[in-house]
């Protein structure tokens, strides 16, 4: 994120900011992850992102969703990041594919009641 402070653009320092939070949230630190999320979702999330921009974005914030236990959030971003997996490029599928390898898949709780 330094290096992109200096010499980045705005769409390098919510990659940085989205990398962050995801790495925060892989290790259960909802608050923290959240925060950086924040700063990356109005360039991926709004008009100008990339189709592969827009689902890892989806991906990371199932990540952090389930980090912070939000359950409605999780399974919305995660249905959307493999809606939008299966429209990219294979090398681009790839690569999402593998981040959602590590995101936990939501779970059904309804049957839990």
């Amino acid at each position: 994120m330094y290096f992109w402070k200096i010499v980045g653009n705005a769409k390098n320092r919510a990659h940085a900011a989205q990398l962050v939070a995801h790495v925060y949230a892989l290790l259960g630190l909802g608050s923290p992850a959240t925060r950086f999320q924040a700063k990356s979702q109005p360039v991926f999330f709004g008009e100008g992102a990339e189709p592969w921009e827009l689902a890892m974005a989806h991906a990371v914030a199932a990540n952090v969703a389930a980090a912070t236990k939000d359950a409605q959030a999780h399974k919305e971003h995660y249905g959307k990041a493999i809606s939008l997996l299966q429209a990219l490029p294979d090398a681009e599928r790839k690569i999402l594919g593998a981040t959602l390898r590590v995101v936990p898949a939501p779970t059904d709780d309804s049957s839990a009641a």
